[in-house]
Protein backbone atom coordinates (compact mmCIF):
# COMPACT_ATOMS: atom_id res chain seq x y z
CA UNK A 1 0.00 0.00 0.00
CA UNK A 2 1.59 3.55 -0.78
CA UNK A 3 0.79 6.58 1.27
CA UNK A 4 -1.38 9.35 0.16
CA UNK A 5 -0.40 13.23 0.31
CA UNK A 6 -2.05 16.31 -0.27
CA UNK A 7 -0.65 19.92 -0.80
CA UNK A 8 -1.59 22.94 -0.09
CA UNK A 9 -2.18 25.50 -2.97
CA UNK A 10 0.09 28.10 -3.28
CA UNK A 11 0.52 31.20 -0.45
CA UNK A 12 -2.20 33.59 -2.64
CA UNK A 13 -5.06 30.67 -3.21
CA UNK A 14 -4.23 29.54 0.48
CA UNK A 15 -4.91 32.63 1.88
CA UNK A 16 -8.35 33.39 -0.59
CA UNK A 17 -9.93 30.03 0.81
CA UNK A 18 -8.25 29.64 4.40
CA UNK A 19 -9.25 32.43 6.57
CA UNK A 20 -7.54 32.10 10.11
CA UNK A 21 -9.87 32.23 13.16
CA UNK A 22 -8.91 35.44 15.05
CA UNK A 23 -10.63 35.82 18.10
CA UNK A 24 -9.79 38.62 21.27
CA UNK A 25 -9.25 37.28 24.20
CA UNK A 26 -10.86 37.71 27.76
CA UNK A 27 -7.43 39.83 28.33
CA UNK A 28 -7.93 41.72 25.66
CA UNK A 29 -11.58 42.27 26.01
CA UNK A 30 -10.90 43.42 29.24
CA UNK A 31 -8.13 46.06 28.38
CA UNK A 32 -10.71 47.57 25.72
CA UNK A 33 -13.06 47.90 28.41
CA UNK A 34 -11.15 49.67 30.64
CA UNK A 35 -9.73 52.15 28.31
CA UNK A 36 -12.77 53.03 26.64
CA UNK A 37 -14.15 53.69 30.74
CA UNK A 38 -11.09 55.40 31.03
CA UNK A 39 -11.11 57.64 28.36
CA UNK A 40 -14.59 58.92 28.77
CA UNK A 41 -14.23 59.48 32.32
CA UNK A 42 -11.23 61.40 31.43
CA UNK A 43 -13.34 63.20 29.18
CA UNK A 44 -16.29 64.00 31.83
CA UNK A 45 -13.54 64.95 34.25
CA UNK A 46 -11.70 67.01 31.72
CA UNK A 47 -8.18 65.07 33.18
CA UNK A 48 -6.40 64.74 30.01
CA UNK A 49 -3.73 62.44 31.74
CA UNK A 50 -6.94 59.53 31.76
CA UNK A 51 -8.09 60.41 28.44
CA UNK A 52 -4.15 60.06 27.11
CA UNK A 53 -4.18 56.62 29.25
CA UNK A 54 -7.54 55.38 28.20
CA UNK A 55 -6.64 56.17 24.65
CA UNK A 56 -3.57 54.31 24.73
CA UNK A 57 -5.32 51.37 26.23
CA UNK A 58 -7.35 51.05 23.07
CA UNK A 59 -4.59 51.78 20.85
CA UNK A 60 -2.68 48.75 22.59
CA UNK A 61 -5.72 46.39 21.52
CA UNK A 62 -5.56 47.86 17.94
CA UNK A 63 -1.76 46.96 17.58
CA UNK A 64 -1.75 43.95 19.15
CA UNK A 65 -4.52 42.85 16.38
CA UNK A 66 -2.64 44.53 13.61
CA UNK A 67 0.30 42.49 15.38
CA UNK A 68 -1.62 38.97 14.70
CA UNK A 69 -2.69 40.03 11.18
CA UNK A 70 0.92 40.83 10.11
CA UNK A 71 2.34 37.21 11.93
CA UNK A 72 -0.45 35.61 9.99
CA UNK A 73 0.47 37.11 6.65
CA UNK A 74 4.10 36.25 6.78
CA UNK A 75 3.39 33.02 8.02
CA UNK A 76 1.46 32.34 4.63
CA UNK A 77 4.15 33.73 2.44
CA UNK A 78 7.19 31.90 4.56
CA UNK A 79 5.25 28.53 4.35
CA UNK A 80 3.00 28.60 1.44
CA UNK A 81 2.95 24.61 1.57
CA UNK A 82 1.91 21.73 3.50
CA UNK A 83 2.22 17.98 3.41
CA UNK A 84 0.15 15.12 4.44
CA UNK A 85 1.60 11.49 4.19
CA UNK A 86 -1.01 8.59 5.65
CA UNK A 87 -0.13 5.50 6.29
CA UNK A 88 -0.96 2.92 5.25
CA UNK A 89 -3.49 4.45 2.69
CA UNK A 90 -6.68 3.29 2.85
CA UNK A 91 -6.23 2.74 6.61
CA UNK A 92 -8.15 -0.26 8.18
CA UNK A 93 -10.60 -0.16 11.13
CA UNK A 94 -8.91 -1.50 14.25
CA UNK A 95 -5.57 -1.08 13.00
CA UNK A 96 -3.45 2.06 13.57
CA UNK A 97 -2.04 4.19 10.91
CA UNK A 98 0.68 6.57 10.76
CA UNK A 99 0.17 10.69 9.51
CA UNK A 100 2.69 13.12 9.27
CA UNK A 101 2.38 16.96 8.37
CA UNK A 102 5.24 18.72 7.00
CA UNK A 103 5.22 22.28 6.82
CA UNK A 104 7.78 23.94 4.84
CA UNK A 105 9.33 27.06 4.23
CA UNK A 106 8.59 28.27 0.23
CA UNK A 107 11.66 27.42 -2.10
CA UNK A 108 11.66 30.91 -3.67
CA UNK A 109 11.34 33.14 -0.97
CA UNK A 110 13.62 36.08 -0.50
CA UNK A 111 16.95 35.69 1.47
CA UNK A 112 15.73 37.91 4.06
CA UNK A 113 12.71 35.84 4.50
CA UNK A 114 14.71 32.37 5.66
CA UNK A 115 15.96 34.18 8.95
CA UNK A 116 11.87 34.77 9.58
CA UNK A 117 11.02 31.06 8.42
CA UNK A 118 14.08 29.93 11.36
CA UNK A 119 12.40 32.15 13.71
CA UNK A 120 8.57 30.91 12.96
CA UNK A 121 9.08 27.57 12.75
CA UNK A 122 10.92 27.60 16.49
CA UNK A 123 7.91 29.19 18.03
CA UNK A 124 4.75 27.75 16.24
CA UNK A 125 2.23 26.06 18.32
CA UNK A 126 0.76 23.31 15.44
CA UNK A 127 -2.21 21.53 16.02
CA UNK A 128 -4.02 18.60 13.84
CA UNK A 129 -7.71 18.37 13.37
CA UNK A 130 -9.28 14.93 12.92
CA UNK A 131 -12.36 13.59 12.79
CA UNK A 132 -13.34 10.94 16.19
CA UNK A 133 -13.57 7.76 13.76
CA UNK A 134 -10.04 8.30 13.35
CA UNK A 135 -8.55 8.95 16.49
CA UNK A 136 -10.67 6.26 18.82
CA UNK A 137 -12.33 8.52 20.47
CA UNK A 138 -9.12 9.69 22.33
CA UNK A 139 -6.60 12.86 21.57
CA UNK A 140 -3.39 12.29 19.61
CA UNK A 141 -0.35 12.87 21.34
CA UNK A 142 2.08 14.28 18.12
CA UNK A 143 6.23 14.15 17.82
CA UNK A 144 7.24 17.73 16.56
CA UNK A 145 10.41 18.08 14.38
CA UNK A 146 11.69 21.59 14.33
CA UNK A 147 14.34 22.39 11.31
CA UNK A 148 15.32 25.44 9.52
CA UNK A 149 12.66 26.45 7.41
CA UNK A 150 10.61 23.32 8.07
CA UNK A 151 8.31 21.69 10.90
CA UNK A 152 7.31 18.38 11.16
CA UNK A 153 4.46 16.11 13.09
CA UNK A 154 3.76 12.71 13.18
CA UNK A 155 1.16 11.11 15.17
CA UNK A 156 -0.82 8.06 15.15
CA UNK A 157 -4.42 7.31 13.98
CA UNK A 158 -6.17 4.65 15.61
CA UNK A 159 -9.42 4.28 13.27
CA UNK A 160 -12.12 2.54 15.13
CA UNK A 161 -15.16 2.42 11.80
CA UNK A 162 -15.38 1.99 8.22
CA UNK A 163 -16.19 5.27 6.28
CA UNK A 164 -14.37 8.61 4.70
CA UNK A 165 -13.76 10.88 7.32
CA UNK A 166 -12.42 14.03 7.59
CA UNK A 167 -8.46 14.82 8.40
CA UNK A 168 -6.84 18.44 8.53
CA UNK A 169 -6.36 21.25 7.92
CA UNK A 170 -3.31 21.33 10.21
CA UNK A 171 -4.07 25.00 12.55
CA UNK A 172 -1.22 27.09 13.48
CA UNK A 173 -1.73 28.59 16.90
CA UNK A 174 -0.33 31.78 17.33
CA UNK A 175 -1.09 35.61 19.55
CA UNK A 176 0.32 38.46 19.97
CA UNK A 177 3.04 39.03 22.93
CA UNK A 178 0.11 40.30 25.14
CA UNK A 179 -2.18 37.45 24.49
CA UNK A 180 -5.07 40.06 23.77
CA UNK A 181 -5.96 38.26 20.35
CA UNK A 182 -5.48 34.76 19.36
CA UNK A 183 -5.48 32.95 15.48
CA UNK A 184 -5.62 29.96 13.97
CA UNK A 185 -4.53 29.61 11.22
CA UNK A 186 -5.38 26.35 8.79
CA UNK A 187 -2.48 24.79 6.84
CA UNK A 188 -3.27 22.64 3.85
CA UNK A 189 -6.21 21.22 2.40
CA UNK A 190 -8.45 18.85 4.21
CA UNK A 191 -8.64 15.69 3.10
CA UNK A 192 -11.19 12.71 3.86
CA UNK A 193 -9.21 9.33 4.29
CA UNK A 194 -11.11 6.27 3.48
CA UNK A 195 -11.40 3.54 6.14
CA UNK A 196 -11.13 -0.49 4.89
CA UNK A 197 -13.67 -2.39 7.45
CA UNK A 198 -12.05 -4.68 9.52
CA UNK A 199 -11.28 -8.28 7.75
CA UNK A 200 -10.95 -11.24 9.36
CA UNK A 201 -8.90 -13.89 7.21
CA UNK A 202 -10.89 -17.25 6.36
CA UNK A 203 -8.72 -18.13 3.71
CA UNK A 204 -8.14 -21.62 4.94
CA UNK A 205 -11.78 -21.81 4.72
CA UNK A 206 -12.92 -20.42 1.66
CA UNK A 207 -10.55 -22.89 0.00
CA UNK A 208 -12.60 -25.68 1.25
CA UNK A 209 -15.87 -23.84 0.77
CA UNK A 210 -14.67 -23.90 -3.31
CA UNK A 211 -13.28 -27.63 -2.88
CA UNK A 212 -16.70 -28.45 -1.36
CA UNK A 213 -18.56 -26.59 -4.24
CA UNK A 214 -16.45 -28.69 -7.13
CA UNK A 215 -17.10 -32.19 -5.38
CA UNK A 216 -20.63 -30.93 -5.88
CA UNK A 217 -19.94 -30.63 -9.22
CA UNK A 218 -17.70 -33.39 -10.46
CA UNK A 219 -19.16 -36.07 -8.13
CA UNK A 220 -17.74 -39.39 -8.71
CA UNK A 221 -16.00 -38.21 -11.98
CA UNK A 222 -12.97 -40.37 -12.54
CA UNK A 223 -10.28 -37.44 -13.09
CA UNK A 224 -8.50 -37.20 -16.27
CA UNK A 225 -4.37 -38.01 -16.14
CA UNK A 226 -4.66 -35.38 -19.41
CA UNK A 227 -5.88 -32.50 -16.96
CA UNK A 228 -3.93 -29.27 -18.24
CA UNK A 229 -2.02 -28.62 -15.32
CA UNK A 230 -0.83 -29.48 -11.77
CA UNK A 231 -1.07 -26.88 -8.50
CA UNK A 232 -0.72 -26.84 -5.03
CA UNK A 233 -2.89 -28.73 -2.91
CA UNK A 234 -5.34 -26.86 -0.88
CA UNK A 235 -7.44 -27.65 1.98
CA UNK A 236 -10.70 -29.09 1.14
CA UNK A 237 -9.42 -29.99 -2.33
CA UNK A 238 -11.23 -33.13 -3.86
CA UNK A 239 -8.34 -36.17 -2.94
CA UNK A 240 -9.14 -38.19 -5.87
CA UNK A 241 -7.73 -35.34 -8.10
CA UNK A 242 -4.45 -35.52 -6.45
CA UNK A 243 -1.67 -36.33 -8.91
CA UNK A 244 0.60 -39.03 -6.71
CA UNK A 245 3.98 -39.60 -8.86
CA UNK A 246 4.25 -35.92 -9.00
CA UNK A 247 3.64 -35.55 -5.37
CA UNK A 248 6.34 -38.27 -4.41
CA UNK A 249 9.07 -36.31 -6.79
CA UNK A 250 8.12 -32.52 -5.42
CA UNK A 251 7.65 -34.04 -2.08
CA UNK A 252 4.16 -31.95 -1.86
CA UNK A 253 0.68 -32.57 -2.83
CA UNK A 254 -0.03 -31.48 -6.23
CA UNK A 255 -3.33 -31.96 -7.68
CA UNK A 256 -4.75 -31.74 -11.21
CA UNK A 257 -6.32 -28.72 -12.12
CA UNK A 258 -8.54 -27.51 -15.15
CA UNK A 259 -9.08 -23.85 -15.73
CA UNK A 260 -13.29 -24.46 -15.17
CA UNK A 261 -12.28 -26.49 -12.14
CA UNK A 262 -9.71 -23.85 -10.97
CA UNK A 263 -11.35 -21.05 -10.93
CA UNK A 264 -14.50 -21.13 -9.96
CA UNK A 265 -15.63 -17.47 -9.57
CA UNK A 266 -18.07 -17.11 -6.52
CA UNK A 267 -20.86 -13.73 -5.59
CA UNK A 268 -21.22 -12.47 -2.05
CA UNK A 269 -24.75 -11.33 -1.68
CA UNK A 270 -24.85 -8.39 1.00
CA UNK A 271 -28.20 -7.08 2.92
CA UNK A 272 -26.96 -3.89 4.96
CA UNK A 273 -28.74 -3.91 7.87
CA UNK A 274 -30.05 -0.77 9.17
CA UNK A 275 -28.52 -0.77 12.82
CA UNK A 276 -25.17 1.02 12.74
CA UNK A 277 -23.11 -1.93 14.83
CA UNK A 278 -24.78 -4.93 12.75
CA UNK A 279 -24.28 -2.59 9.59
CA UNK A 280 -20.50 -2.65 10.21
CA UNK A 281 -20.00 -6.67 11.42
CA UNK A 282 -22.29 -7.61 8.37
CA UNK A 283 -19.69 -5.20 6.03
CA UNK A 284 -17.21 -6.95 7.88
CA UNK A 285 -18.49 -10.27 7.27
CA UNK A 286 -19.11 -9.63 3.86
CA UNK A 287 -15.74 -8.46 2.97
CA UNK A 288 -13.74 -10.99 4.75
CA UNK A 289 -15.37 -14.34 3.18
CA UNK A 290 -15.13 -12.12 -0.58
CA UNK A 291 -11.17 -11.19 0.36
CA UNK A 292 -10.58 -14.95 1.81
CA UNK A 293 -12.19 -16.83 -1.21
CA UNK A 294 -10.21 -14.02 -4.26
CA UNK A 295 -7.51 -14.78 -2.14
CA UNK A 296 -8.13 -18.95 -2.21
CA UNK A 297 -7.54 -18.36 -6.01
CA UNK A 298 -11.40 -17.40 -7.59
CA UNK A 299 -12.52 -14.63 -9.03
CA UNK A 300 -15.20 -12.63 -6.62
CA UNK A 301 -17.73 -10.24 -6.38
CA UNK A 302 -19.57 -8.26 -4.15
CA UNK A 303 -23.51 -7.78 -4.55
CA UNK A 304 -26.19 -5.57 -2.51
CA UNK A 305 -25.51 -3.46 0.24
CA UNK A 306 -26.64 -0.44 -2.11
CA UNK A 307 -23.82 -0.99 -4.48
CA UNK A 308 -24.36 0.14 -7.92
CA UNK A 309 -25.24 -3.28 -10.10
CA UNK A 310 -24.11 -1.61 -13.40
CA UNK A 311 -20.55 -1.67 -11.58
CA UNK A 312 -20.74 -5.03 -9.67
CA UNK A 313 -17.95 -7.54 -11.69
CA UNK A 314 -15.85 -10.31 -10.91
CA UNK A 315 -12.77 -9.29 -9.52
CA UNK A 316 -9.08 -10.87 -10.24
CA UNK A 317 -7.86 -13.75 -9.00
CA UNK A 318 -5.07 -16.12 -7.22
CA UNK A 319 -5.08 -13.24 -4.83
CA UNK A 320 -4.69 -10.47 -7.21
CA UNK A 321 -3.65 -7.27 -5.04
CA UNK A 322 -4.82 -4.56 -7.02
CA UNK A 323 -8.49 -6.85 -6.77
CA UNK A 324 -8.12 -6.91 -3.21
CA UNK A 325 -7.86 -3.12 -3.21
CA UNK A 326 -11.13 -2.46 -5.81
CA UNK A 327 -12.91 -5.01 -4.06
CA UNK A 328 -12.50 -3.12 -0.25
CA UNK A 329 -12.55 0.15 -1.91
CA UNK A 330 -16.53 -0.38 -2.66
CA UNK A 331 -16.96 -1.01 0.65
CA UNK A 332 -16.20 2.21 2.26
CA UNK A 333 -19.40 4.46 1.44
CA UNK A 334 -21.81 1.77 1.95
CA UNK A 335 -24.62 2.60 4.30
CA UNK A 336 -27.65 1.62 5.70
CA UNK A 337 -30.94 1.63 3.47
CA UNK A 338 -33.42 3.99 3.75
CA UNK A 339 -36.36 1.76 4.47
CA UNK A 340 -36.98 -1.97 4.65
CA UNK A 341 -39.22 -1.73 1.37
CA UNK A 342 -35.63 -0.62 -0.42
CA UNK A 343 -33.39 -3.71 1.62
CA UNK A 344 -35.66 -6.16 0.49
CA UNK A 345 -35.91 -4.48 -3.32
CA UNK A 346 -31.99 -4.42 -2.93
CA UNK A 347 -32.18 -8.02 -2.41
CA UNK A 348 -34.35 -9.00 -5.49
CA UNK A 349 -31.93 -7.31 -7.03
CA UNK A 350 -28.75 -8.71 -6.32
CA UNK A 351 -30.71 -12.57 -6.06
CA UNK A 352 -31.94 -12.11 -10.05
CA UNK A 353 -28.58 -10.84 -10.73
CA UNK A 354 -26.71 -14.01 -9.03
CA UNK A 355 -28.93 -16.82 -10.06
CA UNK A 356 -28.25 -16.32 -13.65
CA UNK A 357 -24.41 -17.74 -12.85
CA UNK A 358 -25.39 -19.82 -10.24
CA UNK A 359 -26.71 -21.94 -12.83
CA UNK A 360 -23.32 -21.78 -14.93
CA UNK A 361 -21.39 -23.38 -11.79
CA UNK A 362 -21.09 -20.37 -9.52
CA UNK A 363 -20.84 -20.17 -5.71
CA UNK A 364 -23.03 -17.83 -3.86
CA UNK A 365 -22.68 -16.40 0.03
CA UNK A 366 -25.22 -14.97 1.36
CA UNK A 367 -24.73 -12.16 4.57
CA UNK A 368 -28.76 -11.15 4.71
CA UNK A 369 -30.97 -10.24 7.63
CA UNK A 370 -34.24 -12.07 8.26
CA UNK A 371 -35.88 -11.59 4.61
CA UNK A 372 -39.53 -10.58 3.52
CA UNK A 373 -41.59 -13.66 1.45
CA UNK A 374 -40.39 -11.72 -2.08
CA UNK A 375 -36.36 -11.47 -0.95
CA UNK A 376 -36.58 -15.33 0.23
CA UNK A 377 -38.55 -16.29 -3.27
CA UNK A 378 -35.92 -14.39 -5.19
CA UNK A 379 -33.23 -16.98 -3.38
CA UNK A 380 -34.72 -20.00 -3.93
CA UNK A 381 -33.32 -20.31 -7.18
CA UNK A 382 -29.64 -20.42 -6.31
CA UNK A 383 -30.49 -22.99 -3.91
CA UNK A 384 -30.98 -26.10 -6.44
CA UNK A 385 -27.26 -25.79 -7.62
CA UNK A 386 -26.08 -26.86 -4.11
CA UNK A 387 -23.43 -24.43 -3.96
CA UNK A 388 -25.41 -21.44 -1.34
CA UNK A 389 -24.24 -20.66 1.70
CA UNK A 390 -26.12 -17.48 3.82
CA UNK A 391 -25.63 -16.41 7.20
CA UNK A 392 -28.67 -14.47 8.79
CA UNK A 393 -28.46 -12.15 10.97
CA UNK A 394 -30.72 -13.28 14.40
CA UNK A 395 -29.81 -9.95 16.42
CA UNK A 396 -32.43 -9.28 18.88
CA UNK A 397 -35.71 -8.77 18.73
CA UNK A 398 -34.96 -10.73 15.03
CA UNK A 399 -34.58 -14.09 16.37
CA UNK A 400 -37.44 -15.64 15.39
CA UNK A 401 -37.40 -14.17 11.60
CA UNK A 402 -34.27 -15.72 11.07
CA UNK A 403 -35.03 -19.26 12.31
CA UNK A 404 -38.06 -19.05 9.74
CA UNK A 405 -36.11 -17.48 7.20
CA UNK A 406 -33.22 -20.04 7.59
CA UNK A 407 -36.13 -22.72 7.45
CA UNK A 408 -37.41 -21.27 4.35
CA UNK A 409 -33.95 -21.29 2.90
CA UNK A 410 -32.64 -24.87 4.00
CA UNK A 411 -35.94 -26.48 2.41
CA UNK A 412 -34.40 -24.50 -1.05
CA UNK A 413 -31.17 -25.96 -0.65
CA UNK A 414 -29.44 -23.62 1.10
CA UNK A 415 -26.84 -24.11 3.70
CA UNK A 416 -27.77 -21.74 6.88
CA UNK A 417 -27.05 -20.41 9.70
CA UNK A 418 -28.26 -17.77 12.38
CA UNK A 419 -25.52 -15.46 13.87
CA UNK A 420 -25.36 -12.37 15.88
CA UNK A 421 -23.15 -8.99 15.42
CA UNK A 422 -21.14 -10.21 18.16
CA UNK A 423 -20.00 -13.48 16.81
CA UNK A 424 -16.69 -14.53 15.93
CA UNK A 425 -16.78 -15.32 11.88
CA UNK A 426 -13.93 -17.37 11.51
CA UNK A 427 -15.65 -19.84 13.92
CA UNK A 428 -18.87 -19.30 12.84
CA UNK A 429 -18.05 -20.20 9.09
CA UNK A 430 -15.71 -22.71 10.30
CA UNK A 431 -18.61 -24.63 11.71
CA UNK A 432 -20.61 -23.70 9.33
CA UNK A 433 -18.35 -25.54 6.40
CA UNK A 434 -17.78 -28.60 8.75
CA UNK A 435 -21.02 -29.32 9.90
CA UNK A 436 -23.02 -28.29 6.81
CA UNK A 437 -25.51 -27.06 8.50
CA UNK A 438 -26.03 -25.18 12.10
CA UNK A 439 -28.81 -25.09 14.36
Amino acid sequence: MTAAATRSPAAAGARSRLRPDTRMTSRGVGMLSCGVVIAVLGVGLSTPILVYIGVAMVCAVAVAYVWVLLAVDSFLRVFPRARRDVTPHPLTAGRPGTVTVAIEAGRSSRPGRGRVGRALADHLDIREQAAAELTGGMGTKATVTREPGRLELTYSLHPSRRGRWPLGPSLIHSSDPFAMFLADTPVGEAQHVPVWPAVVDLSATAGALMGHADRIVLGARTPSPDDSSLRDYREGDDLRRVHWPSSARRGTMLVRSDERAGRRPASVILDAPREPVALEWAISAAASIAVSVLESGHPVRLIGGGIDPGSVRHLGDRGSAAARIELLDQTVDLASPVSRAAATADVVRSASLAATDAIHGEVTVAVVNPLEKAAIDALVPIGDSGRAWAIVRADAPLEQDARDTVRALRRAGWRAATATSGDDLEALWSRMLTAGEME
